[in-house]
């Protein structure tokens, strides 16, 4: 967590990668309720994910967070997405 905070007040990009189930998904919303509380960044913030995954942040988001959070789902796809 201190990391991100330090890279975020740097202007440094960062990347969160290693094996899965070690809490990336805690450390990314604990880093973007730090923004928020700390009165940083309000946000909004976006998080794109694969649709199995997305269920799971908003529940951690939840849980852990004090971010209001919104799951959108394009119900028509791909048509949704060509239509004018």
């Amino acid at each position: 967590m201190n990391w991100l905070i330090k890279c975020w007040h740097e202007n440094r990009n960062m990347v969160l990668a290693d094996e899965m189930g070690l809490g990336k998904t805690i450390q990314s919303l604990a880093f973007l309720n730090y923004l928020c509380v700390e009165n940083v960044n309000k946000g909004p913030f976006i998080i794109i994910a694969p649709l199995t995954t997305l269920a799971h942040w908003k529940k951690v988001a939840e849980e852990w967070t004090h971010l209001n959070s919104v799951l959108y789902y394009d119900q028509q796809s791909s048509d949704g997405r060509t239509a004018l």
